[in-house]
């Protein structure tokens, strides 16, 4: 428990110095090496790291992914994920021996879902939205979804909500992390309008947040029935205590992706 709490305060820290240099050239630094670093767990994870036919073409789908959605947008990502398919699959015909089929799909499903990910939330920080650090809400709808569906579990938990994957968290955990999430939304909306030119539509806000919380724990779930399905405890042991880089970033991960198409589609300024 000590180690955890140390590992998480260092952690708490870190995110903190990244937040406040999200405007120079260490964010997206950042957000690609941990893209880097998941994709490179989650070839771990479905044992395929000693394939270098397979490993070499998703890493570099994981560096050039972000830094395209950074630079181009995240619509030149798809001329990247068509190029990664297109390798995969002429492996498979040229290298038939060491690269069956079914290795492509699963390498490419389970990589693609990082490189995505990780795509949309570094984009988020650059796209022109009317307020400056809307990237913000992907960390506050998980953390404090994560946060308060464990305490509110912890005191008035009673039905388990889906045992076979996650064994601690109940139905009334869950509840009490969507409420606080709108809540925190809310919030957020709030300090937003008092502290700059921005005003946000408070109702679509709470909504939103709504659903950012509970498509959170759905990311949450995934990515233990991900473990379940391989036989693992932690992606990797980057982080004494906390697993690895996809154990944190699983329900930011899914969130990213959802925020970028509210931000890009759904008026969230009057």
């Amino acid at each position: 428990m000590k180690q955890r709490i140390i590992t998480g305060a260092a952690i708490a820290l870190l995110m903190i110095a990244i937040f406040l240099l999200s405007g120079t050239v260490v964010y997206p630094i950042i957000m690609t090496l941990l893209c880097m670093i998941g994709t490179w767990e989650m070839l771990g994870c479905i044992r395929q790291r000693g394939n270098k036919l397979l490993t070499i073409p998703a890493m570099i789908a994981s560096v050039a992914s972000p830094l395209a959605s950074c630079f181009y947008g995240y619509g030149s990502v798809l001329v990247i994920v068509m190029l990664y398919i297109t390798v995969l699959l002429s492996e498979s015909v040229f290298f038939d021996e060491k690269v069956k089929i079914i290795n492509v799909s699963e390498v490419f499903m389970t990589t693609l879902y990082v490189v995505l990910c990780f795509s949309a939330l570094l984009r988020l920080r650059y796209i022109q939205t009317g307020a400056e650090y809307i990237y913000l809400l992907v960390f506050i709808a998980a953390w404090v979804t994560d946060t308060f569906a464990y305490f509110t579990g912890f005191l008035f938990g009673k039905h388990k909500l889906i045992p076979k994957i996650s064994p601690k968290k109940t139905v009334e955990g869950a509840i009490g992390g969507v409420i606080f999430c709108v809540i925190a939304f809310i919030v957020y909306g709030i300090i937003v309008g008092n502290v700059t030119d921005a005003r946000m539509n408070i109702f679509v806000l709470a909504v939103v947040g709504f659903f950012m919380s509970v498509v959170s724990m759905v990311g949450d779930l995934i990515a233990s029935s991900i473990k379940r399905t391989y036989g693992i405890k932690d992606y990797s042991n980057l982080f004494p205590g906390h697993g690895g880089v996809l154990d944190r970033f699983d329900s930011i991960m899914i969130l990213s992706p959802l925020l970028l198409f509210v931000v890009e589609n759904v008026r969230l300024f009057n």
